[in-house]
């Protein structure tokens, strides 16, 4: 049989040169980034509702709470009966999760080729957004997870066609249907761009569908797996419910109404934290279109009916995080292209010359941005643009002696400068402002004033009842960060309004309220409880000038708006004799 060209360089594509057949640095990356200090930051509100549920579970006689993840309530509560109750616990489900998600990748060594896997897997590692829904209790992780197996399932069966790709298949769908309502956005938008792939492309073949016993084992798979994880395997059969609804609130999702902002929301989160994505992503599609590579257009039509769902369901923020899954893939897929042929002396030239040049560059440009204008800082602007002139003659220089060097040079270095930035900017949302609202990925967040708020009322605890949790303690902020966080104190009540002449041992009331009329002497401390929104300085400059300050160097004249409590203690506990 004749062999044509295409087919000689496909196959020459296929070829990666590195022999990493394991996951190495990107895994070790990935679990720093989601393990490492998981419990630093207190639980957000929505945190604390999925994980006070599934702490009352195991509470006799407590009423459940909704909860929005039915498959989270069941893994996080097994935990919390096996390791105890603690923010760790309440996020390490999340964290198992995102770090699965940067290793499936590897399932799909075959089409995306090993360095195509290999820059996949190290994407997603280093991603800001994935890095902090791992960090987060509830169910986005395990429907990320879930739509990335499910589509590696499906691709491996219709490549392979081996029967355990069909169980796979079931067993993912059964995850993510009791996950989250993100697992709809994954399916409805791969399932249309299969569809299109296959209509636009139709060389790619026939489908070859499973017998039908086979496709009723998978069924069954899927079912026992869906109603194990809904019902915390049989023990909380009401969970069918919670996931049934699930498709209901996604569908609620979408409206056309709606301002200008809440419409560009999930773009400026992308444009703000997903940086890699604008320049190589743009260059990823053209490419797969070019080629006409039957994945790499599968990647790019998926990619394209998400940012479409985007529009449709406007301001949601969750599908930006649905974008990544076909954008580093296809950015994977290109690489693995570019790196077909192994690299070169020439290549690492060209890719050392530009990372220097362009850190030259990029400093001056960050001190020009920091300070005001002066000779100083036009200085800095001479420096980076002499930088870029050298960045331009060595690419020249090369060009004229091996293309191929020059352009995987320069993809290298824009891909190694941008993961380096994505590092960093993943760690500081993640370890340092998650709960920081002047972040445009945080809505709402719990303040740091918290923990120190449970502090307090133990060591008055200590002092009164010699026990951390037997405080007599009634609160009149009725709110799960509260009930989350004050879960030990049994004696602790909820309600909207303070009882005339309370007598108890510590009170929670609201700051903005007026004083309360109280039974004895108290003594009252201001406390943060949630932080939602900023407050804008008039000493700033340009709304531009502040954003960028804030990207760059995390320094900002804009407030945080907060939410604040006061608690009162007793004065007799206060000035114990």
């Amino acid at each position: 049989m004749e062999t044509t060209a295409d087919e000689t360089r496909e196959s020459t594509e296929s070829q990666a040169p590195p022999r990493a057949t394991e996951p190495g640095s990107e895994a070790f990356a990935a679990t720093m980034m989601r393990f490492s200090g998981l419990g630093q930051i207190p639980l957000s509100p929505t945190e604390a509702k999925e994980a006070l549920a599934a702490w009352q579970f195991l509470q006799a006689g407590q009423h459940i709470v909704e909860f929005n993840s039915p498959a989270y309530f069941t893994l996080t509560s097994l935990l919390m009966s096996f390791f105890g109750t603690n923010d760790v616990t309440a996020r390490i489900v999340a964290a198992m999760f995102g770090l699965g998600l940067v290793l499936l990748p590897w399932l799909l060594r075959e089409r995306l080729g090993r360095i195509g896997a290999l820059v996949t897997a190290t994407l997603f590692a280093v991603s800001p957004l994935l890095a902090t829904v791992s960090r987060t209790a509830g169910g986005e992780s395990i429907a990320l997870f879930a739509i990335l197996l499910a589509t590696i399932a499906a691709l491996r069966l219709l490549n392979d066609r081996k029967q355990q790709w069909l169980y796979v298949l079931a067993i993912a769908l059964g995850l993510g249907l009791a996950s989250s309502s993100l697992i709809y956005s994954g399916l409805v938008t791969f399932t249309i761009a299969w569809w299109l792939q296959r209509k636009i492309h139709p060389e790619s073949g026939p489908i070859i569908w499973p017998e039908r016993a086979e496709l009723f084992k998978a069924i069954i798979i899927g079912v026992v797996v869906f109603i194990s994880l809904s019902t915390r395997f049989l023990t909380h059969l009401s969970g069918v419910g919670a996931a049934a609804q699930l498709f209901g609130d996604w569908l609620a999702l979408f409206s056309l109404q709606g301002d200008l902002r809440a419409l560009l929301t999930p773009f400026l989160v992308l444009a703000r934290y997903e940086i890699v994505l604008l320049p190589l992503g743009v260059i990823g599609i053209l490419w797969s279109i070019w080629r006409n590579h039957p994945l790499g257009t599968l990647f790019t039509y998926w990619l394209l009916m998400c940012l479409i769902l985007i529009l449709l369901q406007r301001g949601v923020v969750d599908n930006a995080l649905l974008v990544l899954l076909p954008g580093y893939l296809l950015l994977g897929l290109t690489t693995n292209h570019l790196l077909r042929r192994g690299l070169t002396h020439s290549t690492w030239a060209v890719t050392g010359i530009l990372i220097l040049l362009s850190a030259i560059v990029l400093v001056n440009v960050a001190r020009f941005l920091r300070v005001s204008l002066t000779e100083q800082q036009i200085l800095n602007l001479w420096i980076a643009l002499m930088a870029l002139s050298g960045a331009v003659m060595a690419i020249y220089y090369f060009w004229s002696v091996h293309e191929e060097a020059v352009l995987q040079g320069i993809w290298l270095a824009v891909l190694l400068l941008l993961l380096l930035f994505q590092w960093g900017t993943a760690w500081n949302l993640t370890h340092i402002t998650a709960n920081d609202p002047r972040e445009r990925w945080v809505e709402q967040a719990t303040d740091d004033d918290v923990p120190v708020l449970i502090s307090t009322l133990q060591d008055i605890s200590r002092k009164a009842t010699n026990s951390n949790a037997d405080l007599s303690l009634y609160s009149a902020v009725d709110s799960p960060v509260l009930r989350w966080y004050l879960r030990d104190f049994w004696r602790a009540q909820f309600g909207q309004t303070i009882p005339p002449g309370a007598q108890f041992e510590a009170i929670i009331s609201r700051s903005d309220a007026t004083e309360p009329a109280l039974g004895s002497d108290y003594l009252g401390s201001d406390f943060g409880l949630i932080r939602a929104g900023t407050l804008p300085s008039s000493g700033s400059s340009t709304p531009v000038l502040d954003a960028m300050r804030w990207w760059l160097f995390h320094e900002t004249l804009n407030g945080v708006m907060e939410d604040r409590v006061i608690l009162w203690v007793r004065t007799d506990l206060a000035y114990p004799q």
